[in-house]
């Protein structure tokens, strides 16, 4: 039995798939190429004769993290159960928004309204007895009146356990606000020693914190975003670089996959405490 993670190439966004031991999908954000649709993908591949997405956790609804959301309703795909900061809702409209923005941001709030009804225990996809054994830890920011207007600040962490194995997946967490976590000793000792870091902020300058990343203490750190468009990217990848501690693939030592050079990575973690690490730069 297996815990699949795939961090998906969807340009300057994010999106994660997770293929629980007993065959549940779970997607953290809904981030998509410009010119193609990962629910379509999914569909294709997952999804084409039944069956549909069983838990999306939104970090945070940035656009480049919600992107696709109008299409996991399109290709009836659209989750059992979601998970999103409720502070975080409504989004607002304002006159600059595209047309496209703007349904986007009409569904995003749609969907926070229809998501109303409590979930059992028995059956939450947080419980390891209900996900084939995955230990999950959801942490929300605690966002302070003065943080609304950024929805940076809203950006939870998850945390996946199987085995020894240990994957931390964020949002576009402000350093500030990490630092803030760590004060919260649940949260420093679920982070701890992790196998694989998505790095906050797709690897800018602004969501490094190095407290964060040396608690975290990665073995391979993960940026999901597409070639360089903000400098902070560059300042920031020689940082990760120094705090994670590396493996040898494929031959090669590699401390950092980045979805803009590797497409999407596939982690493989079997519960024989074996794991592999493939890259494709054709799925999806």
């Amino acid at each position: 039995m297996s815990l699949i993670v795939k961090f998906y190439d969807v340009e300057h966004g994010s999106c994660t798939h997770i293929i629980t031991p007993n065959g549940k999908h779970y997607l953290v954000d809904i981030g998509t190429k410009s010119n193609s649709s990962i629910s379509r993908h999914l569909k294709q591949n997952y999804f084409q004769y039944q069956g549909c997405i069983d838990f999306l956790v939104i970090t945070h609804p940035h656009i480049d993290h919600i992107a696709d959301l109008e299409n996991l309703y399109a290709y009836s795909i659209k989750p059992k159960v979601l998970w999103r900061d409720k502070d975080a809702f409504p989004l607002s409209i304002s006159r600059s928004d595209s047309p496209a923005q703007v349904s986007l941001k009409k569904k995003a709030n749609e969907m926070h309204k229809e998501y109303k009804f409590p979930i059992i225990d028995s059956e939450s996809p947080t419980n390891s007895s209900f996900n084939g054994g995955i230990e999950i830890d959801l942490f929300p920011a605690s966002v302070v009146e003065a943080e609304k207007d950024d929805l940076n600040f809203f950006s939870c962490v998850l945390v996946l356990r199987y085995v020894w194995f240990k994957v931390v997946l964020t949002g576009d967490n402000p350093a500030s606000k990490l630092e803030e976590m760590l004060q919260i000793d649940s949260f420093r000792q679920s982070i701890g020693d992790a196998t694989v870091l998505l790095a906050p902020h797709h690897g800018r300058n602004s969501g490094f914190c190095e407290s964060f990343v040396k608690t975290v203490n990665p073995h391979l750190t993960v940026f999901s975003d597409k070639p360089i468009q903000h400098e902070t990217q560059a300042h920031a990848a020689q940082k990760y670089y120094d705090l994670t501690r590396g493996v040898t693939w494929a031959g090669t030592p590699r401390t950092v996959f980045s979805t803009r050079n590797d497409g999407t990575i596939t982690f493989t973690f079997n519960n024989n405490n074996t794991w592999s690490i493939n890259t494709n730069s054709t799925e999806y």
